[in-house]
């Protein structure tokens, strides 16, 4: 699968411009074409009843948003040619809620690019919900984007895998950048869980033989490195990330507050 549509999250932060522009040069790489949505939030319509002030106070809140979309729209044309101006793009200005929106928009798109904060310590709670909801209601493969990733090389790749049907998913779903890439890491951790001694990513080393053969098929070599112990495998599968040099971690996204798809 080739990206052919990539759809992006536009916002007022500051790591928008950024984000426009890996989607052009993801975009660029297929022959694609991005789509931004900028989401104002849900139209908020004056009680039956309420009196005409409250008619001109809910137009006028419209008002302040549409003129906030097309702000966000100008921004998104000129950081479009300036990233990649041979790509073809569209923006959408939807009155909705971001998380419904993406998602929706979401659906008819190879991959979502969302905006991620810089770490777990300064996620907003409106941001974390935004791309909770997007991953698990999109049914598309998200790519979570810090703030300052002007681009995405892909030569080193990390798969977070533990044999299970999410992270066969974000394989799959990975497979043009994992071509790409000059290098292929498999990590796996395990942590205890509190029930019945099952974890959370268990080891399952036919699991990781069968992966290791799958991806060699499509010419994909791959190199194994194993996290040992812990209780909290998303920090233990990003500080790996960090030892590994790695510019892209693939994994399934499961569980409330997970990081992504991929």
């Amino acid at each position: 699968m080739d990206f052919k549509t990539v759809l992006v999250e536009l916002g007022s932060d500051a790591g928008c411009a950024d984000r426009v522009g890996l989607a052009a040069g993801l975009a660029q790489r297929c022959a694609g074409h991005v789509i931004g949505v900028t989401a104002t939030g849900m139209r908020l319509e004056p009680f039956r009843g309420a009196g005409d002030e409250a008619g001109r106070y809910a137009e006028l809140a419209r008002r302040q948003l549409l003129a906030q979309g097309a702000e966000a729209s100008a921004a998104f044309h000129r950081a479009m040619h300036e990233a990649a101006p041979g790509v073809g793009f569209t923006h959408r200005l939807i009155e909705d809620e971001p998380g419904w929106a993406l998602a929706q928009q979401g659906r008819m798109a190879d991959l979502v690019v969302l905006g991620r904060p810089p770490g777990p310590e300064s996620v907003p709670v409106l941001v974390a919900q935004t791309a909770e909801y997007v991953m698990l209601n999109a049914g598309r493969p998200v790519l979570l984007v810090p703030p300052g990733a002007r681009r995405l090389t892909g030569e080193h790749v990390a798969i977070a895998w533990d044999g299970g049907r999410e992270a066969a998913r974000a394989v799959a779903d990975a497979m043009p950048l994992l071509r790409q890439a000059r290098c292929v890491t498999v990590v796996s951790a395990s942590s205890t869980h509190d029930r019945k001694g099952t974890h959370d990513m268990p080891d399952v080393p036919g699991a990781h033989a069968g992966l290791r053969d799958h991806l060699a098929r499509h010419g994909i070599a791959t190199v194994m490195h194993t996290v040992q112990g812990g209780d909290r495998v998303g920090r233990l599968l990003l500080e790996a990330v960090r030892h590994l040099g790695a510019d892209l971690l693939v994994a399934g996204a499961m569980v409330t507050h997970a990081c992504a798809s991929w």
